[in-house]
């Protein structure tokens, strides 16, 4: 009665439709999508919940879903793949309709699902696949460093020295590139001794290499960081020679945590678009499910510039 049978009376169904509120009957969900074929639910499979980035990027999916009143369920794998296999047996057991699969903390390679998911889309988020048949949704990290480096060239900045984060990172491989093409394209050219690699994201290293780059012969006029936890270092090193900023260096960092707009002075930093790029994971899904077909792509989102004190007199 309730899927309007026409072989349902019209009194009948008056009563019945009273009768529902009073007794607070609600429509088996389990049920209807038996019938269905669809559970109006998906799932995130993460591989480290407390990731800097994870909320955001969830709360980006989760938007879109709900803008289909689609459920979303969670699970971690803490980047363990027989974790990562028995979750992925739960959530098709219990008959989702999609799947996305994300990092938390890190963009990179990573191999198809611990599980085959034949029949199942799913969208890999912060993270990409390197042959399977589905679009993975990342930052666009060149662009983002060439945001940053077209701001210091506009504000007058010549010799822009260079904090990256570990040469492993994928990430630090396309800061460098969106940095070194921009700074060509305005006839200027990076000074190699101004470009370090940091072995680590923390602000200890990036004091120390601030340090050194400030003690040179010929030291920056702008240092760019490639986290905002290497630019916290290096403006404490800034401040300890008791220099300006940005007077006499302007600093910028990239990802805009929280802690950025915090600093002395607040923080010029090239923003991830993480809930954005959740919520582009999670419309790509649902199409998906929809039906729309998936190919292998890597869909790059657009970084954001903050511009604050730390660049702008």
């Amino acid at each position: 009665m309730l899927n309007d049978r026409p072989d349902v009376g019209a009194e009948v169904r008056q009563r019945v439709l009273e009768t529902i509120p009073r007794l607070g009957y609600r429509p088996n969900a389990v049920a209807r999508g038996l019938r269905s074929r669809h559970t109006d639910t998906i799932a995130i499979l993460t591989d480290d919940l407390e990731g800097i980035f994870t909320n955001a990027l969830m709360c980006g999916v989760e938007d879109a879903a709900s803008e289909y009143d689609v459920s979303v369920l969670l699970a971690n794998s803490y980047g363990d793949p027989e974790k990562e296999r028995k979750h992925l047996r739960r959530l098709i057991d219990r008959q989702v309709d999609g799947l996305i699969i994300m990092s938390g903390n890190r963009v990179r390679p990573r191999p198809g699902p611990a599980l085959p998911l034949s029949g199942t889309p799913y969208v890999f988020l912060y993270e990409y696949g390197t042959s399977e048949p589905v679009p993975s949704v990342l930052p666009d990290d060149r662009g983002g460093a060439a945001l940053a480096a077209r701001h210091l060239i506009d504000i007058g900045r010549r010799r822009i020295g260079f904090i990256n984060g570990p040469a492993s990172w994928d990430a630090t491989r396309d800061r460098l590139d969106g940095l070194t093409v921009t700074v060509q394209e305005a006839g200027l050219a990076l000074d190699p001794a101004l470009v370090r690699h940091s072995p680590s994201w923390s602000p200890e290293d990036g004091f120390a290499l601030a340090e050194s780059m400030l003690a040179a012969a010929q030291p920056p006029d702008a240092i760019f960081c490639a986290s905002d936890d290497l630019a916290t270092g290096a403006l404490a090193a800034i401040h300890e020679r008791g220099l300006r900023i940005p007077g006499d260096v302007a600093v910028v960092g990239f990802d805009d945590r929280s802690l950025a707009v915090h600093q002395r002075p607040p923080l010029t930093t090239v923003a991830l678009p993480l809930h954005e790029m959740g919520r582009t994971a999670g419309s790509l899904l649902l199409a998906a499910i929809n039906g729309a077909p998936q190919h292998h792509e890597l869909i790059r989102v657009p970084c954001d510039l903050k511009v604050r004190a730390s660049t702008a007199c």
